[in-house]
């Protein structure tokens, strides 16, 4: 889960590999619920560029998620392929394909009939639980749609769209099936004078059974400082957070953001709130255009 999603689609979405027209690498972390024992705590890096060549784009993206005793890391690569529909519309088709590797340490874990003293001991007394470290890997896939004419934004994605069940039986039984989520997102950008753009936008989430519904609006002030804000869980049961976020450019080529989560939910007297920040990386000169034109030469210089 990202607050700063609007800033990063590439994070959810493989179509949008190539679509920044430049490369563009960013690293975010995330401390989700600050202060509650156990609570999520993510890295994630990703690059992507386009192949004009090909009317394309491709991407690398790499996560590494820790919730209390398990921990979850993945690195896909992205294809992307771009077709315009006249001047002002272009329609992303893509999709991710690499490995997820899942740990649970055992050591982090207590059980009621469990025995930890005296030190030394460490028994759970339950045969299904481990007491060291297993783990188990998987092929992923992920597919998606972006869609964007003039200041509309359009993006469909499913994370993962396949993954087999993971089995290990190092210690004990283990078995996990990854859950496939559908993700979509849609934003436009209005232009309010010379200085000043506004760009809401609604992210969705759901694995069918529960649905996560975010409102969010970024305002852009000279296109190089925004702040913004988002309320995530419209419905009463997905209620989890209002998000208070801001950032500026460091340079031509760098952007800072950062989050702060304010908890909604049955949790917030538990924690002191999320952290994130995001650092950004934009080369801002075409990538991959092709070959230059040949060389013409004028005979009276021979």
């Amino acid at each position: 889960q990202y607050s700063l999603y609007m800033l990063n689609p590439y994070a959810y979405n493989p179509a949008y590999a190539g679509l920044g027209n430049t490369l563009v690498a960013n690293g975010v972390y995330r401390q989700q619920w600050a202060g509650l024992r156990g609570a999520p705590e993510t890295q994630h890096f990703n690059v992507h560029l386009p192949l004009y060549m090909i009317s394309s784009g491709v991407g690398l993206r790499v996560e590494n998620d820790v919730i209390g005793a398990h921990r979850t890391t993945q690195a896909v690569l992205s294809y992307s392929y771009q077709r315009e529909f006249g001047r002002n519309s272009l329609l992303s088709i893509g999709a991710s394909a690499g490995y997820m590797q899942y740990l649970l340490d055992g050591a982090k874990l207590r059980t009621p009939e469990g025995s930890y003293e005296p030190a030394g001991v460490f028994l759970h007394n339950d045969p299904l639980l481990p007491e060291g470290k297993i783990s188990a890997g998987t092929m992923i896939a992920e597919v998606g749609v972006h869609f964007q004419r003039e200041g509309l934004e359009i993006g469909v994605a499913t994370q993962p769209v396949f993954a087999p069940v993971l089995e290990a039986t190092e210690s004990g039984t283990f078995r996990l099936e990854p859950v496939r989520h559908y993700i979509g997102m849609v934003a436009y950008q209005i232009t309010a004078g010379r200085n000043l753009a506004i760009k809401p936008s609604v992210l969705l989430k759901s694995d069918i059974t529960l649905t996560q519904i975010e409102l969010s609006t970024i305002f852009w002030w000279r296109e190089n400082t925004f702040a913004g804000a988002s309320y995530r869980g419209v419905q009463t049961s997905a209620r989890d957070a209002f998000v208070l976020f801001g950032g500026f450019r460091l340079n031509d080529k760098l952007m800072l953001a950062y989050a702060f989560d304010i908890p909604l939910s049955a949790l917030a007297t538990t924690n002191r709130g999320t952290h994130e920040l995001l650092l950004r990386y934009e080369l801002n000169r075409p990538v991959g255009v092709g070959k230059l034109p040949p060389v013409i030469y004028n005979p009276r210089f021979f």
